[in-house]
């Protein structure tokens, strides 16, 4: 009989989007949208204990001045959910240790949260299976399923499932720099839908053939420099907008020898591919000079998902 612990530690991966395809706005107020992911060891960690007063939480490390420790957590929110699928109060006690930026486009949030589910699983000994985990998880937000299992996906948009790819071994190696000011992922989108200049109808075409090239790109098995043809964002040009930094980061990642420049997300983080380690040190070196970045970290993939490291 597997004993079930008392305490946990668990740590989860940021994410960067090799491709976002978005369509126009719905009727339901959601976006189409289809969008590879990709896990990076950049990585937050979530230490679970018992708690009789809780759930409780404690937030350190990188922004924890602007993650709350409260109800409002997407940690508290998933171990809430999985309480009421498998009828348990969630008594815990919650530290989270921050490396992810927050409000960067990497996720950070989404990761948390997956990592609770998780580790509350276990914890409670409930045995739901990562797919029901996942399922879950898209209650909270379409991001979190992704990092149950990490690696590399596709997602498809709002209530739709999950496409978990085939990896054999390419590794991508990315600086990560991230600028002063982050961006609210709704005023991107609303910033997205005031940039369009074709009819509906137009709009929708567009996006349609844009989500299949996504769909058709063997993302997990092919080599990076393969696909650098269809490392492309539609939320770049209206985050630009409205910070116009990312313009200018990604105009340094250019001029400073990056082999590609991609915003992630709905930004601000801005991620420039590397040739190799030594690549990426001397890039890193060149972009500390600039004057636009709080933090540049140099992170690779993809990593597996949410993982156990002490128990």
């Amino acid at each position: 009989m597997t004993s079930i612990p008392s305490k946990i530690t668990l740590q989860v991966p940021a994410k960067i989007n090799p491709q976002i395809r978005v369509g126009p706005l719905r009727e339901d107020g959601y976006h189409d949208i289809t969008l590879a992911y990709q896990a990076i060891s950049l990585f937050d960690t979530l230490t679970i204990s018992q708690n009789p007063e809780g759930p409780t939480m404690n937030v350190t490390g990188m922004d924890s001045d602007r993650v709350p420790a409260d109800n409002r957590n997407l940690v508290i929110k998933a171990a809430s959910l999985l309480g009421k699928h498998v009828d348990v109060e969630p008594t815990f006690h919650f530290e989270l240790a921050k490396c992810i930026p927050s409000e960067a486009g990497l996720g950070g949030g989404s990761a948390d949260a997956a990592a609770a589910l998780v580790g509350c699983n276990m914890l409670w000994g409930s045995k739901v299976n990562d797919d029901d985990l996942m399922e879950l998880g898209a209650q909270i937000g379409e991001d979190v399923p992704f990092f149950i299992r990490g690696m590399m996906a596709i997602g498809l948009g709002h209530k739709q499932p999950l496409v978990s790819l085939e990896v054999t071994g390419h590794k991508w190696i990315w600086v990560l720099a991230i600028p002063f000011r982050g961006l609210s992922t709704k005023a991107v989108f609303q910033e997205h839908d005031e940039v369009l200049t074709g009819s509906l109808s137009e709009e929708e075409e567009k996006y349609r053939r844009r989500r299949q090239g996504c769909i058709d790109v063997a993302w997990g098995t092919s080599s990076p420099m393969e696909l650098l043809p269809f490392l492309v964002n539609d939320l770049e040009f209206p985050s630009t907008r409205l910070l116009p930094d990312i313009g200018i980061a990604l105009e340094a990642g250019r001029s400073h020898g990056a082999v590609a420049s991609l915003m992630s997300g709905s930004g601000s983080t801005c991620a420039f591919l590397a040739k190799d380690e030594a690549h990426a040190m001397q890039l890193k070196t060149e972009l500390q000079k600039e004057t636009i970045f709080r933090e540049i970290v140099i992170a690779s993939g993809p990593v597996e998902g949410v993982r156990v490291i002490q128990n």
